[in-house]
């Protein structure tokens, strides 16, 4: 992991949307799997079994990244848009990246916070693609 940095940030000009960017810090390509593990939840909770996991986009193959260069996956939070009926007390995005096969421990997890009154409602995420906007069509073709 440590030749990986991994950054989730709100999606300029896209509601409910955050984009996850692996970058390859390494000097060799590495691969990842074909999603990050991502899971939603509220920070101050001892018990993060309630969690809320996204639907994920169809595919398993594993995502090569080059030296270098980012991979990124997007998740939508809320795709409907709803604002009634939204999963309360969600505050952060925690991020598991699969590294070569390795099956990390779950002490990589990275969490990110989320801006306050953020709706999370049946999220959705793609796969991981070489482009911000290959993410979003993977995300888009995640089933409801």
């Amino acid at each position: 992991m440590e030749s990986l940095t991994v950054q989730a940030t709100a999606r300029s000009g896209a509601a409910h949307q955050w984009v996850i960017e692996v970058r390859n810090t390494g000097a060799s390509a590495c691969s990842l799997s074909s999603t990050p593990s991502v899971d939603l939840g509220d920070s101050a909770a001892r018990d993060q079994s309630r969690n809320i996991k996204p639907v994920l986009a169809s595919g398993t193959s594993r995502f090569p990244v080059p030296a270098g260069k980012s991979a990124y996956a997007v998740i939508d939070l809320d795709p409907s848009g709803a604002t009634t009926g939204t999963a309360p007390g969600i505050n952060e995005i925690n991020v598991l990246v699969d590294q070569d096969g390795t099956n990390m421990p779950l002490a990589n997890t990275r969490n990110f916070p989320l801006p306050s009154g953020a709706r999370v409602l049946d999220p959705k995420l793609g796969l991981y693609r070489a482009t911000v906007a290959e993410a979003v069509a993977s995300m888009t073709a995640a089933p409801k």
